[in-house]
């Protein structure tokens, strides 16, 4: 972990972060990817015509953010986008809940392929390395 730098307050992320770095360091394959840590959705959904209103507002709010975005550093384009979700805060029924519901549903309209990793998962660089390998079609 001390090789890896710290980009978040929380653990959970900035062990994340390092397992992506780790991920895309070993693979031969998507070494043309970069990551992003807590981008605003605002930034990467700008065109809000497939969301409805209370999407639309919740897109453009300022605090609403995807924890990573893995981009093609060619052509700038999503490649994944990954959340680290705490157990108790992101539970089901909670607010927070409802709005990563909503989150779910603005990525998928846009076609960005999501990852949630919970802090109580396992094997999240299998459930990385294979989705990355999906969405460019390494399969």
């Amino acid at each position: 972990m001390k090789k890896h730098k710290k980009i978040s307050e929380y653990d959970s992320e900035n062990l994340t972060f390092a397992l992506l770095e780790d991920i895309l360091k070993e693979n031969i394959n998507m070494r043309h990817l970069n990551i992003i840590c807590h981008l605003p959705l605002y930034m990467l959904i700008q065109d809000y015509s497939l969301l409805n209103e209370e999407e639309s507002k919740y897109a453009a709010n300022i605090n609403t953010h995807i924890d990573f975005l893995i981009y093609n550093r060619v052509s700038k384009q999503p490649v994944l986008a990954i959340e680290t979700d705490s157990y108790t805060f992101h539970k089901s029924g909670t607010s927070q809940s409802e709005r990563d519901i909503k989150k779910d549903r603005i990525l998928e309209l846009y076609g960005i392929s999501l990852v949630r990793l919970s802090t109580i998962g396992s094997n999240e660089k299998k459930i990385i390395g294979d989705k990355l390998s999906e969405v460019l079609h390494l399969h």
